[in-house]
């Protein structure tokens, strides 16, 4: 078995559960931006029939052979096995997802009557992925597929191909055989779909048909009747955690707002009900294609705003905003806070919402409290948005380093006379800091000793973020660095000066030339000396 990542194009949202209504009963992938697919004519109807009644037509012998097969390939630790009718001699793809990722976890070729297996092999997890029940989609030519649920038991199945351009028929043909069970996530694959069609088609004629109209209580009878149908099937196994219901309740709606009023209003009334069934932070979703359509789903629900003229209200912060309490609500479970997190990130910055993505940094990665930020040998997974936010903030290398009052009135960053400048932010609360900072002072004192000569100056400059002026003074005078210039708001994280350097760490050190441009960001005390020999090197001492 190996694991590969999709090719260029391929996407694990292609076909996302909620688009189990229209958009998945079509054989070829799309996303919710795309235009409807037509509802069924005549000619479909004929195919659907055709495939159904060559499912009822499958003769004694060959449902013999089945299970025959079926049991040879149990006995062999078979997961997944099963016959699909016009599909003989053929390939067949199996994919996991992990998160927004589809992985080929196995394929193999359907025997001469359409048999196929799958070994429990195929699901097992690799490169560290804990094992745990997941979504999987089964792919055969011309964009024919279905999904599975699967938590470990062996599952069989029966469907038929047929090579409609416009249809899946391998999934509206799907009979599950064994377990029974298993049934459960099928019931609510044609229960979504029929509630979608009820969303964007009869929704619209409703309001477009005369309300007299005796079509219009007919269309409007249809479609409450969807709903029905939907909360019956919820409400009947409401407390079971199986993974079909898991999905289910992801996509249930358990209000239905007026469809008399305007869009923007219902919207904010399901998204305010968004979570009542459904919770991001279960493990499960991670293995499904389930959490990126979620996150989609509500940011466009929360942001669909319209202002006293009719107008789109346009604030990036509603962007910010819908994620901010997405994200909070998966705050539980750290590899899908991680995820959901980065994946808003990087939709407001490929999106060029600059607003919206500094306002989700800040109130999701800035470091509160006494905290220290990363510890030694953790890795930050959100690098690269901190390095995002250093462009932002214009504290990048290459770029002048903020100017800040170190004596109101009198001094500040950029009238410091030397050749170079190491601002240094530290706290006398961070055990780090209370280490590094006399490391960092000897250093200095040999620079100064055995590469300025007395020709040039470094001057250093201590920004503390410590609340307590007391504790701060103290530190400083106890070892011996009175000659370095300091500065404090006494506002922890909250200082001016720490939110314009994006400081989420502690220490956190720049290396300015004489003109106070950034030239390095070491984050050692070994890795400025480096930095500064290399300089040296590299340049004469800047006079």
């Amino acid at each position: 078995m190996s694991n590969k990542l999709l090719g260029p194009g391929q996407h694990a949202n292609a076909c996302c559960p909620v688009a189990w209504g229209y958009h998945c009963a079509a054989s070829r992938t799309k996303k919710l931006t795309d235009p409807p697919i037509k509802t069924p004519n005549f000619s479909f109807l004929c195919i659907q029939n055709l495939a159904f009644e060559q499912m009822r037509s499958l003769s004694a012998l060959c449902c013999l052979f089945i299970l025959l097969a079926t049991a040879q390939a149990w006995a062999q630790g078979a997961s997944l096995s099963g016959i699909i009718k016009n599909y003989n001699s053929q390939s067949l793809y199996l994919y996991s997802f992990y998160q927004d990722t589809l992985l080929l976890a196995d394929s193999t070729l359907t025997g001469e009557n359409g048999e196929f297996t799958f070994p429990s092999t195929a699901f097992e997890t690799e490169q560290g992925m804990p094992e745990a029940p997941g979504m999987y989609k089964v792919v055969l030519q011309r964009n024919q597929f279905f999904y599975i649920l699967h938590d470990g038991a062996p599952m069989e199945i029966q469907t038929v191909y047929f090579a409609s351009p416009f249809y899946n028929i391998a999934t509206d043909s799907l009979v599950v055989v064994e377990p029974s069970s298993a049934g459960l996530f099928y019931e609510f694959q044609r229960l979504q779909r029929q509630l979608n069609i009820a969303d964007h088609w009869l929704l619209q004629m409703m309001r477009l048909y005369p309300l007299p109209d005796p079509f219009h209580i007919e269309i409007e009878q249809e479609y409450f009747k969807r709903y029905e149908a939907m909360d019956s099937f919820i409400q009947t196994e409401v407390e079971s955690d199986s993974l079909a219901m898991l999905v289910a309740k992801a996509f249930y709606l358990p209000v239905n707002p007026d469809w008399k009023q305007p869009d923007p209003w219902r919207d904010s009334i399901i998204a305010f009900h968004y979570f009542d069934h459904f919770d991001p932070a279960i493990d499960f979703y991670r293995y499904t294609n389930i959490l990126s359509e979620k996150m989609h789903i509500y940011v466009k629900m929360r942001v669909n705003k319209k202002d006293s003229y009719g107008q789109p209200v346009m604030d990036e912060k509603l962007y910010s905003g819908a994620a901010i309490d997405f994200v909070n609500e998966t705050a539980g479970n750290t590899r899908t806070y991680q995820y959901c997190l980065n994946y808003f990130l990087k939709k407001l910055d490929k999106d060029h919402k600059d607003v919206a993505f500094l306002h989700l940094y800040d109130a999701q990665l800035k470091v509160e409290g006494p905290d220290c930020g990363l510890a030694d040998g953790e890795e930050d997974v959100f690098s690269w948005a901190r390095e995002k936010v250093s462009v932002l903030r214009g504290v990048h290398v290459g770029s002048t380093a903020p100017n800040f009052e170190l004596i109101a009135g009198e001094l500040n960053l950029h009238n410091v006379k030397s050749d170079y400048t190491l601002v240094v932010f530290w706290a006398t609360w961070c055990p780090h800091c209370t280490k590094v900072l006399p490391e960092l002072k000897k250093v200095m004192d040999d620079i100064s000793r055995d590469y300025l000569q007395g020709e040039g100056e470094i001057a250093t400059v201590a920004v503390s973020l410590d609340t307590s002026y007391t504790q701060w003074q103290s530190y400083i005078k106890q070892n011996e660095l009175t000659e370095w210039l300091h500065s404090s708001e006494l506002k922890r994280w909250k200082g001016d000066v720490v939110k314009r350097y994006n400081v989420y760490g502690t220490p956190t050190m720049f290396l300015l030339d004489k003109d106070k441009e950034i030239i390095g960001k070491p984050i050692t005390v070994a890795q400025f000396r480096e930095l500064f020999e290399l300089r040296v090197k590299n340049n004469t001492v800047d006079k």
